[in-house]
């Protein structure tokens, strides 16, 4: 039996102590190793973290993108529940040091694995796509595309399930919490409605297929399970349908009983085994 690269909670005893924070929510590792190496020989990995992600559970990929690319740099955008309500003029300045330091990689002839989890993740691959649309005139650039657990068109108990789950674990967001949550998606339908808008999820799942800000060009790897509850197999497939019928080359891995962002706790050699394909077939 080959060896676990994703390790259990109780071995990560600081997650992300070894990552510098470069900007708002953005944090960068650097191995030892990759100061010897030239830039175009090993990728950068980007990572757009799941909204309250916890960074124990962060840690768990940090580490085995640590193992499987060890010469390259990690690049790390967290998310929390007030990013995903902030407008694109305001959230798009956020993600300048990430940008500055993809566009430093690229220029000198390296490449990027991109790797979203959830909405809230994929919302901000997305605000990051649209700034570096609006920045250089091009689009970001990607080797290859993983989208985890994601994209959802957020309907409300899905969306409640999500922001519920970000919450702190104490008596009082145990008892109040999930009301507080409701409260929430009240006052954003009501102003959604009143200006004729459509909920976040939605547009998130419609501008995450949007060929004039993201490369038809880029491989993409779909992860997903059939039992998430806050997202449905069905609006992954959707998804992964219109992106193919657009011209995307798509890779689809759907995983029998695993929980959101969760999938490689299922089977850790078809997560990361579909990963590394096509990463290699990218080359």
């Amino acid at each position: 039996m080959e060896p676990s690269i994703t390790p259990p909670n109780m071995e990560i005893a600081k997650p992300l102590s070894d990552f510098q924070t470069i900007g708002y929510n953005t944090y960068l590792w650097t191995p030892t190793a990759y100061l010897s190496q030239n830039v175009g020989q090993t990728p950068l990995v980007l990572i757009f973290a799941w909204n309250g992600a916890a960074a124990k559970h962060i840690a768990k990929y940090t580490i085995a993108y640590q193992k499987l690319f060890p010469t390259s740099r990690i690049l790390l955008v967290r998310c929390f529940t007030r990013d995903w309500f902030r407008r694109g003029n305001e959230y798009g300045p956020l993600l300048k040091p990430a940008m500055d330091l993809v566009r430093e990689h690229t220029k000198s002839g390296g490449e990027v694995l991109v790797h979203s989890f959830s909405n809230g993740g994929g919302s901000q691959a997305n605000e990051f796509a649209k700034a570096w649309k609006a920045q250089y005139g091009t689009m970001m650039p990607m080797r290859i595309q993983v989208i985890d657990s994601a994209p959802t068109k957020a309907a409300w108990m899905r969306s409640h399930k999500a922001i519920s789950a970000s919450l702190p674990k104490t008596l009082f967001w145990r008892w109040f919490g999930g009301a507080m949550v409701h409260l929430l998606l009240l006052g954003c339908a009501i102003v959604w409605t009143a200006t004729g808008q459509d909920n976040k999820g939605i547009v998130v799942f419609r501008q995450l297929n949007d060929d004039s800000v993201f490369d038809k060009a880029v491989p993409r790897i779909y992860l997903y399970s059939k039992l998430d509850e806050m997202v449905g197999v069905e609006e992954v497939d959707e998804h992964a349908d219109l992106a193919e019928s657009k011209g995307w080359n798509v890779k689809r891995v759907c995983f029998e009983k695993s929980g959101h962002c969760g999938h490689v706790r299922e089977d850790e050699k078809k997560y990361w085994g579909a990963i590394m394909e096509a990463w290699n077939r990218a080359s």
